[in-house]
């Protein structure tokens, strides 16, 4: 049985690819394409043909993501711009400061500016923060650069560095070297 299934499809598809619509027979074996299955009646054949699986599925995923996005956002902007339309001028009262997102003419842009964006000020001084840190780098690197010149002018070994020591240990040992030294005398020889 998995003989003359490996069999139809091989030869089935060179059959699709020349569209020959004649049956042929070959080993035996009876392949058509212009035949439709007709029960058990006649022949026993089968058209072969590619799967259509994926292009079902892509026709399925872009109707519900059209239903999901398209016709609820299609709804909303009609609203906005049938009820509710531009924003109109009016003069400013005294003492007031309108927020960023009250410079917006459109309701959308509004609310995507007041909920969705940040305001230009936080962007200038966020902007300004990495200006300020970079500085601090330059700062950081210039003073580096001109302790590495000094220590070039003065010979002084690579490491400009220290690693901090606890003196709890040194106060101990030098404290147990006068002791011995108090013990052994002056003429203490190895």
């Amino acid at each position: 049985m998995v003989s003359w299934s490996a069999l139809g499809r091989s030869f089935g598809i060179n059959l699709i690819k020349t569209h020959i619509k004649t049956p042929n027979t070959i080993q035996n074996v009876t392949l058509t394409t212009s035949k439709t299955l007709n029960g058990s009646h006649g022949e026993k054949t089968f058209v072969l043909q590619p799967s259509r699986w994926q292009w079902h599925k892509f026709k399925d995923m872009f109707h519900f993501y059209a239903m999901l996005g398209l016709i609820p956002v299609t709804a909303i902007i009609f609203y906005t711009n049938v009820f509710i339309g531009p924003a109109q001028l009016t003069p400013i009262p005294e003492g007031y400061e309108p927020k960023h997102w009250e410079y917006h003419r459109h309701p959308i842009t509004r609310f995507i500016a007041r909920y969705i964006h940040q305001s230009p000020q936080q962007d200038y001084e966020k902007f300004m923060h990495v200006i300020d840190e970079e500085r601090q780098r330059q700062k950081i690197r210039k003073l580096e650069q001109q302790i590495i010149k000094k220590m070039a002018e003065r010979q002084d070994y690579q490491a400009y560095y220290y690693k901090p020591m606890v003196n709890k240990y040194l106060r101990i040992n030098k404290k147990t070297g006068e002791e011995m030294y108090d013990r052994m005398g002056d003429d203490y020889k190895e």
